[in-house]
């Protein structure tokens, strides 16, 4: 039962990609190519993205509120506060 089961899903996975005409060789070098390419952007993604989105959310309160730095602290801050 577990044979069938992954039996299916390899021929699905083949003919999704239309792996099931290619050679053994072509198979495995196209799986390659795909698995670099897939970890090269996920790299991407967790090592560049939090930065990105680091300098996108400054560039959106500058749009937005024509000022640079953390509008939302001065928010929260009051002004009796600083009195005390």
């Amino acid at each position: 039962m577990v044979k069938d089961y992954l039996w299916r899903q390899r021929v699905k996975f083949e003919s999704t990609l239309a792996l099931s005409m290619l050679e053994p060789w072509e198979k495995l070098l196209c799986l390659i190519i795909f698995s670099l390419l897939t970890m090269l952007v996920m790299i991407g993604l967790f090592q560049y993205l939090p930065q990105h989105v680091m300098v996108m959310q400054r560039r959106a309160i500058y749009y937005l509120w024509g000022q640079e730095g953390d509008v939302f602290r001065s928010w929260v801050e009051t002004p009796g506060l600083k009195e005390l």
